[in-house]
């Protein structure tokens, strides 16, 4: 018998889940249902857990927000591969896609490898209005003409794979999270297959409830289609072949969610080779990065397969951070503005204690406010300098070494630190153990779902060696809430830094002009001068202790 599984996303369903469920067990009892909930605050999710305690045959994946349609169809592709499934059917949860046709749809794969209900062959039919028959109509006669596709149908979630065509595909080629995924991942299978066919559906309006589509996610459906369209002519059959690169579970899982599943965003540039040098805080190895993936159950963006932690360590005591003191002036600035930022949040006076000190430079901008302060700096430079060329009172090593009798601190402060950890959760967890109640954690850090790094791509700046993590201010917020903290404040993050180093970055990145430009700079004098640099790919948190 052959082993299936049938997958739905759900997104405030609560009115229609369980006659779905009902009517999927009564079509197919054999088979397995795997239902992601992307954070329904109608309830669905309770349900759900409620029906698959009742019954081992239904799997849940809760999902902390909304995530996106097509990471969840890539998901159950990749869950299903994992589980060594058979076939996969997917359909809507709205009853709009009737589970009497599963049957059917297990038939027509004993012949296909990919089959779709279509209400555009002779037979079908759907229940829309005029504006969304126009508007799917037009989806369908675009997404066959742009992209070649023969199959009349492109766009619903009514569809069967026999398993063994996923696992010859990339699923992380099919790069949509909207509604476009239908008509990309069609674009691709029918490139890999000739074995495909549609059958006529009735779909019928949704039971309860009111359709999700948006205009935004109608406007994103047709960039798409034209990027697609654009792709056709340059078409490489092995970018969407399934190799030992592009596996279907992550070398190491999720630190946020425990989850295998990832989708790759962006391949493996580095050499592979290590040294002090990719782990400085200065460093110029912009564009050097590991393989870089979002988790398809959390979101949570990393480096993959994460480091070794002993080894991490090891290279972060051998950092010289020579750069950095040079321009420690305007570090100086840099920490005094931030900290103006959110010192009302802060008690007035009290124990201070800065994660990942480096040079001292915040060290002492916080004792000349008052604070009692001191830190710990796994670098053996930094911590040395900070000791002897600005008198700070920092420990060499991790939250770990320092002794047991520190702690009570009433602030932590961590800036531009947790990106750089193999484990966020347990050096939050750690710092939450070193403080008293009520304390107040401050901690700056990158934010890939802002504008630039949209807009820039690969090109943005930050992807680089010695960063791990890419959150977002969602992922940052929940990992707080699981290591026992509130966010009571976010802005973004402000860097004053010097005319010369910037564009020292910017040569180095190999922008036009930006050498020419500091050596002229230099001639008159004027490379010294220091501008605040804010773009909103790095923001600053305030959480309390609770």
């Amino acid at each position: 018998m052959k082993k299936i599984l049938i997958f739905t996303a759900t997104y405030n369903e609560a009115d229609n889940i369980k006659k779905f469920t009902e009517k999927v067990f009564y079509n197919l009892p054999e088979a397995d249902l795997l239902v992601i909930d992307d954070n329904s605050p109608d309830g669905t999710g309770q349900l759900l857990d409620d029906m698959a305690a009742k019954n081992t045959k239904i799997h849940v994946i809760h999902r902390p927000t909304k995530l996106g349609l097509g990471s969840a169809h890539r998901l159950a592709m990749k869950y299903a591969v994992a589980n060594k499934y058979d076939i996969l059917i997917t359909m809507d949860s709205d009853l709009s896609h009737n589970p009497d046709y599963i049957p059917k749809i297990v038939e027509l794969l004993d012949k296909d490898d990919f089959v779709t209900g279509s209400r555009y062959v002779k037979g079908g039919r759907s229940d829309y209005g005029a504006y969304r028959m126009i508007i799917s109509h037009t989806a369908n006669i675009l997404a066959r003409a742009l992209l070649g596709t023969p199959l009349k149908e492109c766009t619903t979630s009514l569809r069967g794979f026999n398993v063994e065509l996923l696992n010859k595909i990339n699923i992380d080629a099919i790069r949509s999270d909207g509604y476009s995924f239908f008509f990309e991942s069609i674009f691709y299978v029918t490139r890999l297959t000739k074995k495909f066919s549609e059958f006529p559906i009735y779909f019928e309006n949704r039971a309860s409830g009111i359709s999700k589509i948006s205009k935004t996610e109608i406007a994103k459906s047709i960039i798409n289609l034209i990027r697609l369209s654009l792709m056709r002519w340059a078409f490489d059959e092995k970018k969407i072949l399934r190799t030992a690169e592009t596996s279907v579970t992550s070398a190491s899982n999720c630190v946020n969610c425990g989850s295998p599943f990832s989708s790759m965003i962006y391949p493996k540039t580095t050499s592979g080779k290590n040294n002090a040098d990719q782990y400085s805080c200065t460093s110029m190895t912009h564009g050097s990065h590991g393989t870089i993936v979002k988790c398809l159950e959390c979101g949570l963006v990393r480096t993959d397969p994460l480091p070794d932690e002993k080894e991490l360590l090891k290279s972060y005591a051998n950092v010289d951070e020579t750069l950095y003191a040079e321009n420690i002036g305007a570090r100086f600035k840099t920490f005094k503005h931030n900290l103006d930022k959110i010192a009302r949040y802060f008690p007035k006076n009290g124990k201070l204690l800065d994660v990942g000190a480096n040079c001292g430079a915040f060290l002492k901008v916080a004792s000349e406010a008052g604070y009692a302060a001191q830190g710990v700096e796994p670098s053996r430079w930094c911590t040395d300098y900070a000791r002897e060329k600005l008198g700070q009172n920092v420990t060499n090593g991790t939250i770990s070494d320092l002794s047991p009798s520190e702690e009570g601190f009433d602030i932590v402060t961590m800036f531009d630190v947790l990106e750089h950890l193999n484990d966020p959760i347990k050096e939050l967890n750690a710092i939450n153990h070193r403080m008293r109640k009520g304390g107040i954690l401050a901690l700056s850090t990158l934010d890939i779902d802002s504008m630039l790094p949209k807009v820039l791509g690969e090109r943005w700046p930050w992807l680089m060696d010695m960063h791990i993590y890419y959150f977002d201010p969602g992922i940052i917020e929940q990992m707080l809430k699981k290591t026992g903290f509130k966010v009571v404040y976010s802005c973004n993050y402000t860097h004053i830094i010097s005319v010369d180093y910037l564009l020292m970055k910017l040569e180095n990145m190999s922008v036009w002009g930006a050498g020419i430009l500091g050596r002229s700079l230099r001639m008159i004098g004027a490379n010294n001068i220091r501008i605040p640099i804010s773009f909103g790919d790095i923001k600053l948190f305030v959480a309390e202790k609770i």
